[in-house]
């Protein structure tokens, strides 16, 4: 658990990891200069599973997940962000879908996104309706995007020393450098049920942060494209310069912005986008989403408010 000025949601945040069914765990509290009240809060858990540092030096995240994996004696490797609540069984769940498979790197699960402003739903829009992907999912992450929670991932230790350190140019996209590098050695495996409740609020990213993702995803494709066919290599491409243009329209100057677009964006992504989201808004009033359906055939409801992370 990577700690920067977590206070207001980290105590939810280490329950939901103390309530996990699969009790065999260690809690790296990795505190990345906190001047918050959240070393006082890790300190008050008398448990010796969990173990506080506080960061040698200010790091960006991915470097800071790094070093703080270091710390950690097990044979797989999750992360749980500072804001976000584990359900009880992702652990148990998680290790069962690995089961014994040395080709396994990846092992996650579906995740829904809460807040005191938004309706529950799911993290994933691209497989709300349908199961999440599993096997080789190398193509997926750039035909789909990063949709994988990083809060929702368990990596093979092995799998993320492969990986090696996250370049220095990538600070907001760490996780979907992982995801990439992993998953370009090792297969992934998917558990169907909630694991992860992805909490959305206000300091989740500012505008300028956003604009970096995507150039950093625009980086990650020219590092893969080798691997993948030409015709999506340049898709994404034109997704991510499209988005970086509608942010230098609103933050910059129109003329910026429509300049990037002619010459590297997509027109026709940009106008299907309003279609896209009217439509998936639409669906939800009127099916159930797989994350739905599945929480009622087991007899439960997600209740993401509730301080605890049990299913009721």
């Amino acid at each position: 658990m990577n700690i920067r000025n977590g206070a207001p949601y980290l105590r939810e945040a280490i329950d939901s990891v103390l309530t996990q069914t699969h009790a065999d765990w260690e809690l790296i509290a990795w505190d990345d200069w906190s001047t918050d009240d959240s070393a006082s809060i890790v300190k008050q858990y008398q448990d010796s599973r969990i173990r506080y540092i506080f960061a040698p030096e200010d790091t960006p995240l991915g470097r800071a997940r790094c070093l703080a994996s270091r710390q950690a004696k097990g044979d797989w490797i999750a992360f749980l962000d500072q804001d976000d609540v584990w359900t009880n069984r992702k652990l148990e769940l998680q290790l069962a879908a690995a089961g014994d498979d040395p080709r396994i790197g990846l092992v996650y699960g579906r995740t829904i996104r809460f807040g005191e402003s938004i309706e529950v739903q799911d993290f994933d829009h691209r497989h709300e309706y349908s199961l999440l992907p599993e096997g080789n999912i190398f193509d997926a992450l750039f035909i789909d995007s990063c949709f994988l929670a990083m809060s929702s991932a368990m990596f093979r230790r092995s799998a993320l020393e492969m990986a090696g350190e996250v370049p220095a140019n990538v600070r907001m996209s760490p996780d979907y450098f992982y995801y990439l590098e992993v998953c370009s050695r090792f297969e992934a495996r998917a558990v169907e049920e909630v694991v992860c409740r992805y909490r959305v609020h206000g300091n989740n990213m500012t505008r300028p942060s956003w604009v970096q993702m995507h150039e950093e995803c625009l980086w990650l494709v020219e590092r893969w494209a080798h691997r993948i066919d030409p015709g999506l290599a340049e898709t994404r491409r034109r997704v991510h310069q499209t988005l970086i243009a509608v942010n230098e329209s609103q933050n910059v100057s129109p003329s910026v912005g429509l300049a990037r677009l002619l010459r590297f964006g997509s027109i026709p992504y940009l106008l299907s986008r309003p279609v896209a989201i009217g439509f998936r808004s639409l669906r939800r009033k009127i099916q159930k989403p797989q994350w739905r359906r599945r929480t009622e055939q087991l007899g439960c409801e997600a209740n993401p408010h509730k301080a605890s992370n049990s299913w009721t």
